[in-house]
């Protein structure tokens, strides 16, 4: 059987707990962030794909939606480029690529190969819409490190506004980070404030720059 811990015990392990609790930050912007960016430029496609995954993005990451709750259309999350909206908060289409939850339950989870000390994504979801919109990280395990209900500590709010999403993120005193887990809400996760994705230039582009270095070097060697 085990004991109760002696009182002076027990202060001391609730004040270290609280200790290391203190250290864990919840990001409100990209400031000074250096953990992993998403990068959703391979589903830039002009429509969306209903999954439950697993897929696998650039930099080693795997996305994922949970099997057990429910979804709006019975197939997962979307990611990719599709119209979405989340009441409130605005409409979603166009140019933006997102990972989404389909649904007011469940998660939506990223996971990478090796740990870090921060994980963050820009995200949004529809205010008073299913469960409370949460942020979590995870260790190698799947156990919770930390989470935060983002409607109460940090809520993301843009009325009406039209592929708009805000930083959110959690960073710990160490790299033990494997997973970063959005859940509920109609919750989605972008890897730019706006959705939009870096264009990755065409060959007959790199040449063109290519060239226009050269010049430029050349015009350097010419004036010294």
């Amino acid at each position: 059987m085990s004991r109760p811990l002696p009182r002076a015990a027990l202060g001391a392990a609730l004040a270290l707990a609280a200790a290391t609790s203190a250290h864990a930050a919840l990001l409100t912007s990209e400031a000074g962030y250096t953990g992993p960016m998403l990068d959703l430029s391979a589903y830039a496609t002009g429509t969306y794909n209903f999954t439950f995954g697993p897929k696998t993005l650039p930099g080693g990451i795997t996305f994922t939606r949970s099997r057990d709750t429910e979804s709006n259309s019975g197939l997962g999350a979307v990611l990719g480029q599709g119209s979405y909206g989340l009441g409130p908060n605005g409409n979603f289409g166009g140019n933006a690529v997102y990972a989404g939850l389909d649904g007011g339950q469940g998660w939506i989870r990223f996971t990478l190969n090796a740990p870090v000390q921060s994980f963050g994504a820009y995200v949004n979801y529809s205010p008073d819409d299913g469960d409370a919109p949460r942020i979590r990280v995870l260790d190698q395990q799947g156990n919770v490190l930390e989470t935060h209900d983002l409607s109460v500590e940090a809520p993301v709010s843009t009325p009406n506004g039209y592929n708009q999403f805000a930083f959110r993120g959690i960073s710990l005193t160490s790299p033990s980070i494997y997973t970063l887990e959005l859940s509920g809400s109609y919750i989605l996760a972008a890897g730019s404030a706006n959705g939009s994705v870096p264009a990755v230039p065409e060959p007959e582009t790199y040449a063109l720059m290519l060239t226009g270095l050269a010049a430029v070097g050349l015009m350097r060697r010419r004036r010294g």
